[in-house]
């Protein structure tokens, strides 16, 4: 039957038809029951599905109001959701601004409001953002321009001009022979450097940068201190850091925020994914008063905002979900599980002649592998998978990239564990290269 909506994806068949979704479970339509390791698909189910401390409190919300608007009226769960996730910002982040219902709205507000803070500093001509190839930010013509996929050169005639981009940082493939972790580190940074010079530093406006590569690249951590040398190159040429966590933050890495693992201070952090955990759309944008501040002293207000904005339902959803998440021990059993499963994977498939290694953090990480044909390796691994053991990961490219739900057992682990090092293996034997 031809359906009436558009697919993104026209030429694949459709998709099964999902008939409920409970704890880290698929049931589908015709009886199947899918184990998914990927929360989600988009890794937005960081509580699974169904929770029921975050359907209680959308009932409740429901019953008195879905939403009301965000600059009209004053929503006190509002407040209460920015004090939580300010309390384990990183220092000097001290304001929350909810700016819209997608990850590509948080990074286009924080690239809005650099600019506006420098504007209202007297610095107009600080137009230009620099970012990473390799790169995703989103799916708005601002943040694709920030992205470094070959796949958005589609749209390379819409997009505005003021976007440069230097190399993407993955230790594993990029480091030089003989180079140390620290010198290459140090050698993003003045690639950084450089570029601002390109430019010039007066006409800088920011760095936009995910905190750690996400599952396009397969969950792959900066180099110890990389953040540190970015964050100084930017406040000797004035630029702001906009750090990216829209895939990794809330709790993902198995801290609040992934930034903390580098002691690192940005002056933006791009939350949505994790915020409102696929229960209701929300997102925000974490930041530091002197912005506040520019725009009292400036133009009395911010030129950025959406019709759903500080969207109550999903605001009622995300305060249940972040305090669940940020109990100390939601966050232990993210980096139990993370440890138990990267170490097994790795015990498990150290001699496999196409694996390389396992990297990441806390719940997200991926293994990595290097076959005579990657991507369609990865692709039937995927539906094996599926087909064989009920499981769900995401595989292609060069990667088995895992989004794990914070509720998931470690029996359930341990079905993950068997299942991808037992379906790799069988497929990698007999498959066709």
């Amino acid at each position: 039957m031809e359906l009436s909506l558009i697919q993104k994806f026209p030429l694949q068949p459709q998709a099964p038809t999902v008939k409920k979704a409970e704890g880290v479970y698929l049931y589908l339509e015709d009886g199947k029951k899918i184990l998914d390791a990927t929360s989600g698909w988009c890794a937005q189910h960081t509580l699974g599905y169904s929770h029921p401390e975050v359907l209680q409190a959308m009932k409740e919300q429901m019953e008195t109001f879905c939403h009301v608007d965000y600059n009209r009226w004053h929503n006190p769960k509002l407040e209460e959701l920015a004090e939580l996730l300010l309390s384990q910002a990183p220092k000097g982040l001290d304001k929350v601004y909810f700016c819209g219902t997608s990850g590509s709205e948080a990074v286009e507000s924080a690239m809005k409001l650099s600019y506006q803070w420098h504007y209202n500093q007297g610095k107009p001509t600080k137009t230009h953002f620099i970012s990473r190839d390799q790169s995703y930010h989103g799916a708005t013509l601002q943040s694709v321009a920030a992205s470094g996929l070959d796949l958005f050169e589609f749209y390379a005639p819409l997009l505005p001009k003021n976007h440069a981009k230097i190399p993407l940082h993955y230790p594993l493939r990029e480091m030089k022979a003989g180079e140390s972790l620290d010198d290459y580190a140090r050698r993003g940074a003045k690639d950084l450097e450089d570029k601002i010079l390109e430019i010039g530093p007066e006409k800088v406006c920011a760095f936009v940068a995910e905190t750690m590569l996400g599952s396009l690249l397969g969950d792959v951590p900066p180099a110890p201190g990389y953040w540190k040398y970015i964050r100084e190159v930017c406040d000797r040429y004035d630029v702001h850091l906009i750090l990216d966590e829209v895939y990794c933050g809330l709790g993902r890495s198995g801290r609040i925020y992934c930034c903390s693992w580098d002691d690192v201070t940005p002056d933006f952090i791009s939350l949505s994914k994790a915020l409102g955990g696929g229960y209701a759309p929300l997102s925000a944008v974490v930041l530091k008063h002197a912005v506040e501040d520019s725009i009292k002293n400036g133009q009395g207000r911010i030129h950025s905002g959406h019709t759903y904005q500080g969207y109550s339902l999903g605001c009622a959803a995300a305060l249940a979900i972040q305090k669940v998440t940020h109990r100390p021990e939601t966050l232990s059993h993210v980096m139990a599980l993370s440890e138990y499963l990267q170490k097994g994977f790795h015990e498990r498939l150290k001699d496999h002649p196409y694996y390389v290694e396992v990297h990441g953090r806390g719940s997200m990480f991926s293994i990595e592998y290097n076959t005579p044909n990657n991507h369609p390796f990865g692709l039937a691994l995927h539906d094996y998978l599926v087909k064989e053991y009920g499981v769900l990961v995401s595989a292609k490219w060069h990667r088995i990239s895992f989004s794990l739900p914070f509720i998931l057992s470690f029996q359930e682990a341990d079905v993950i564990l068997d299942a991808v090092t037992k379906g790799f293996k069988d497929l990698a034997a007999r498959f066709d290269f």
